[in-house]
């Protein structure tokens, strides 16, 4: 009889389902529970998704996708995955920035333009650390 082995959960998941909890945490102490709720349960079902992913048999796709990296080859395969996660994320924040104007709600706004400039820091930082890397 073989026994299964686990991985440490890593630190990316530690500040990922930490941040969670600890919104749904806050959200509770303000009285919000449909915040609370939300944060909870994403916690909660991001758990239940990785845990999985700490065995010493877990797939490929599963230790990329729970953010469980093994080892360089792993890392790579999410590089690219992350990659085209990043083209739809500006792409999203481009709608919804043009949602957000069209809306004509300032709070909206702001955080629509500034969740797109956020990004386009991101992404322009990224490429010249990428590049310089060559």
């Amino acid at each position: 009889m073989s026994k299964t082995t686990y991985s440490r959960i890593s630190t990316a998941n530690i500040i990922l389902l930490g941040s969670l909890a600890a919104g749904a945490i806050i959200c509770a102490v303000l009285q919000n529970p449909l915040g609370a709720g939300f944060l909870g349960a994403t916690a909660v079902l991001s758990l239940i998704a990785i845990i999985p992913n700490l065995r010493s048999d877990a797939r490929d796709i599963g230790r990329v996708n729970a953010i469980q990296y093994r080892d360089e080859r792993d890392r790579t395969l999410a590089r690219a995955g992350f990659s085209i996660v990043g083209a739809a994320a500006l792409i999203l924040s481009v709608v919804l920035a043009v949602a957000a104007a069209i809306s004509g709600n300032i709070a909206f706004q702001i955080a629509a333009f500034a969740q797109l400039f956020v990004l386009a820091v991101i992404w322009g930082v990224a490429n010249s650390i990428v590049v310089r890397r060559g």
